[in-house]
């Protein structure tokens, strides 16, 4: 009896270190970088188990500070992680740090629940390299006089933020400039003169001459542009003209039910001559339909714009700016006569559409066997599907990668087989053995996400990479 103990203890010790072998170590591989949204992007992290890819802050002295953002991870592999950091805190200097997730699936309890979601540690050291992000945010605005303002800078080193004209949709002449130091500076503000476009371009320099002395153009190998593996720090800004920035977004399960309970959606910026609204609207086959929700905006530029919506919330909504010209503070759009219309700028209504269900941006790049997608988006763990063209629909699959919750950006696939001209994205849900794609060979495992009954997936024709 004891010796059949002893075998069976020697089966399960054998099972348990071949489960621990079916996935790679923890790792975290980040490179320095320029951001220009306030995210940054850890290029690839492997996680035994779900887990949590967090942030931290340089302390002052080169070690590890506070934590400045984090983002749930799946188990396995995960590519090109977007983090948003908390830009009042940020540091040049950062680390990414994984995590595990023990306590409430989904919801970082680090330091606040004994015990809970912390981090992996291999070789007693936390998985948490260092990396440089440049970073500078602007945001559309209206000129004050002369003046634009770029509302963050975090650097490395002391530098310019200069801002260029455009030129047919590039960074044109200079306008102006100003010195930063090395580190966090917020509200740069920046005299211009010349040729003041529409649009303008922000954009960082270091200051490698004379101290304090703009000279890039002038004195050779001077103050050049911040650039980080062929990232140029600069970014385009509309000014002086009424704007929304909002982007696609996970708002609601791919059942059509709301990620949050009252379901939100958020714009990242919105530039109002005066008091207005920024006004959600459904989709109507192709346009705007019903009004879901509104919410108040003030003159000028407001940050991180929340509505909440209510109604028949359809998967892609329309975002509309509208002015408050009837009872301040009340929305009379198509209740009240000529109240509270719709901003239009050269002549056509402010709006647009975006997405808040899971969902594929059918744009990307091929680089011999990789191939990058541009965006995709879910509501769970899951995974990016290339098929390849079979007379106008999905055929065999040549490649998947891995998704995380909530946006992703820059998928990265290895392709094999016949690759067709056209290629078929596809979501699926990680519904099986965490991080191992199985679909065909589990039965009901790691099935295609269906929206409004149909199964995520179009036509896409990559562009050729270099």
């Amino acid at each position: 009896m004891k010796q059949f103990r002893f075998i069976l203890l020697v089966v399960l010790l054998v099972f348990a270190v071949s489960l621990v072998a079916a996935h790679d170590a923890p790792t975290v591989e980040v490179s320095d970088q320029v951001s220009l949204n306030g995210w940054v992007t850890v290029s690839h992290v492997t996680s035994d188990g779900p887990g949590f890819m967090v942030i931290h802050k340089d302390n002052g002295e080169g070690g590890i500070g506070a934590v400045i953002g984090y983002r749930w991870v799946n188990d396995g592999e995960s590519n090109n992680v977007n983090v948003k950091v908390d830009l009042a805190e940020a540091t040049s200097t950062l680390f990414a740090m994984l995590h595990v997730d023990t306590g409430v699936v989904g919801m970082y309890e680090f330091g606040t629940v004994e015990g809970a979601d912390g981090p992996v540690v291999i070789d007693g050291a936390p998985v948490s390299p260092s990396f440089v992000a440049e970073i500078m945010v602007a945001y559309d605005q209206f000129l004050d006089g002369s003046n634009v303002t770029v509302a963050n800078v975090v650097t490395a080193q002391n530098g310019f933020v200069v801002i260029h004209a455009d030129n047919g949709g590039q960074p044109g002449p200079v306008l102006g400039q100003t010195a930063v130091s090395a580190g966090n500076t917020a509200n740069v503000v920046v005299a211009l003169s010349g040729d003041i476009t529409p649009v303008l371009w922000p954009m960082m320099h270091v200051d490698t001459g004379e101290a304090g002395v703009y000279e890039f153009g002038t004195v050779e190998g001077a103050d050049g542009p911040v650039r980080i593996n062929g990232v140029l720090s600069t970014l385009w800004i509309s000014t002086n003209t009424p704007a929304v920035r909002m982007f696609n977004q996970v708002a609601l399960h791919a059942d059509g039910t709301g990620m949050t309970n009252p379901v939100s959606v958020a714009a990242l910026s919105v530039v109002s001559e005066g008091a207005g609204w920024l006004v959600i609207h459904s989709d109507n086959g192709g346009q705007p339909g019903p009004v879901l929700g509104q919410t108040a905006v003030a003159a000028g530029t407001n940050w991180n714009v929340a509505v909440e919506l209510s109604g028949d919330i359809t998967p892609v909504v329309w975002p509309m700016l509208h002015v408050d010209t009837g009872e301040v503070g009340v929305y009379e759009f198509g209740t009240v006569e000529g109240a509270d219309g719709p901003v239009r700028v050269n002549d056509a209504v402010l709006t647009f559409a975006i997405s808040i269900a899971p969902s594929i941006t059918y744009t990307g790049t091929l680089t011999g066997t990789t191939l990058v997608v541009s965006a995709a988006q879910i509501d769970q763990q899951g995974w990016l599907v290339i098929h390849a063209d079979n007379g106008g629909q999905p055929g065999p699959v040549l490649g998947y990668a891995p998704l995380v919750r909530g946006v992703n950006g820059n998928i990265t696939i290895e392709l094999s087989g016949d690759v067709t001209a056209v290629v078929y994205p596809m979501l699926h849900v990680d519904s099986g053995e965490a991080g191992v794609y199985e679909f065909g060979t589990v039965e009901g495992a790691d099935g295609p996400v269906r929206v409004a009954d149909a199964v995520v997936t179009g036509p896409m024709t990559p562009e050729a990479g270099e």
